[in-house]
């Protein structure tokens, strides 16, 4: 399946349209490239399936209930609980329309706004939740310094986007 930024668009106005100021009801990792979260919205359960696996990453509503697949708790999926169930999803945005990447906005009344951000690019995608600073609580891939990446991505650190592609727009005719 091909995902391109104009996918990307698309699937956040889906997001937007079915799950906006839905109840996360669940959170799990299907895989180790995977998170699912139950959504109860506008009268219905609805399963939102979130890929980060290098050449596959993608986002989906799946008809069928997810299914844990990972053994034990992980870092992520112990934060993304405390965090986003019983949150409500009160945004989705994709920041540059160019890039493949969704920012899902939650409150909690307990713990406060976070984001969680999906990153569906190349060989690398990912999916990192946010304080409201800006700073990583935790990502699924981690990417210390010295791993010929293009930047850190750890815990504590400050967010920063992905670098832009050298590509012309997908909407640019080429003609000024």
């Amino acid at each position: 399946m091909h995902y391109d930024a104009l996918t990307t668009a698309c699937m956040a106005a889906e997001l937007r349209e079915r799950l906006s100021g839905g109840r996360v009801q669940g959170v799990l990792l299907p895989d180790e490239h995977s998170l699912g979260l139950e959504v109860y919205a506008r009268g219905e359960r609805r399963q939102l399936l979130l890929v980060a696996a290098p050449d596959a990453a993608r986002v989906l509503l799946v008809e069928h209930k997810l299914r844990r697949g990972v053994e034990g708790d992980t870092p992520l999926l112990l934060l993304l609980r405390k965090y986003l169930r019983d949150g409500v999803l009160t945004a989705v945005t994709q920041p540059d329309p160019y890039e493949r990447v969704l920012h899902l906005a939650f409150a909690h009344k307990e713990h406060g706004p976070t984001t969680l951000v999906v990153e569906l690019i190349g060989r690398r995608p990912n999916l990192l939740l946010l304080r409201p600073d800006g700073r990583i609580l935790e990502c699924l891939h981690r990417h210390p310094a010295g791993e010929k990446v293009e930047r850190v991505l750890l815990p504590g650190r400050l967010y920063t986007p992905p670098p832009p592609q050298a590509k012309l727009p997908p909407l640019d005719d080429g003609q000024l």
